[in-house]
C-alpha cells in the first residue's frame, strides 16, 4: 500500500485530499522517460485524479470532487515495464514503496501502476516528486 513517506513535495497533493489518494480510477495523460540528467534516468507521468464521494447525482452516478493534474517526477529509474499506453489509461491504483536500496539495484521505490485499462507500469527508482497539483479541467 503507497505511503507519502519520501515522497517530495508531497503537500502539493495531500493539502487537495486531505490524505495520499489511491488513484482508483484514475487517467494516465502522459509519460515521459529521459535517459539522463542530474537525476539520472527519469520518468515523468502526468495523471488526472480524482475523489469519488458517497453521493449521488440526478443521474445516479457518483459525485467526483477534486479533479486535479498531478505531475510526478521519478528519477535514477531502472527496469521500466511501461505496456498498453492508449487512448485511455485508467489506473487501479498507484503503489509507492519504499525498499531497501541495497537489495533493490539501488532503489529507495518501488512504483506499480497496474491497469484497469490501458496502460500500467513498473519500476524502480530513487527519488519520487510532485512537480505539481493544478485543478484539472476536462477539454471537450
Amino acid at each position: 500500500m503507497s505511503s507519502a513517506a519520501g515522497i517530495t513535495n508531497v503537500e502539493a497533493l495531500t493539502d487537495i485530499f486531505g490524505r495520499f489518494p489511491s488513484f482508483h480510477d484514475a487517467e494516465i495523460h502522459s509519460l515521459r522517460l529521459e535517459r539522463g540528467g542530474d537525476g539520472g534516468p527519469s520518468l515523468e507521468a502526468k495523471i488526472h485524479v480524482f475523489e469519488m464521494t458517497a453521493e449521488t447525482d440526478e443521474s445516479g452516478r457518483y459525485v467526483l470532487k477534486n479533479h486535479t493534474l498531478v505531475t510526478f517526477r521519478f528519477t535514477d529509474v531502472v527496469m521500466v515495464e511501461v505496456n498498453g499506453f492508449n487512448g485511455q489509461n485508467v489506473l487501479a491504483l498507484l503503489d509507492i514503496v519504499e525498499v531497501e536500496p541495497g537489495e533493490n539495484e539501488g532503489c529507495r521505490f518501488e512504483v506499480r501502476m497496474p491497469s484497469v485499462y490501458g496502460c500500467e507500469a513498473h519500476f524502480g527508482c530513487r527519488e519520487v516528486m510532485v512537480v505539481d497539483a493544478v485543478p484539472y479541467e476536462r477539454v471537450a
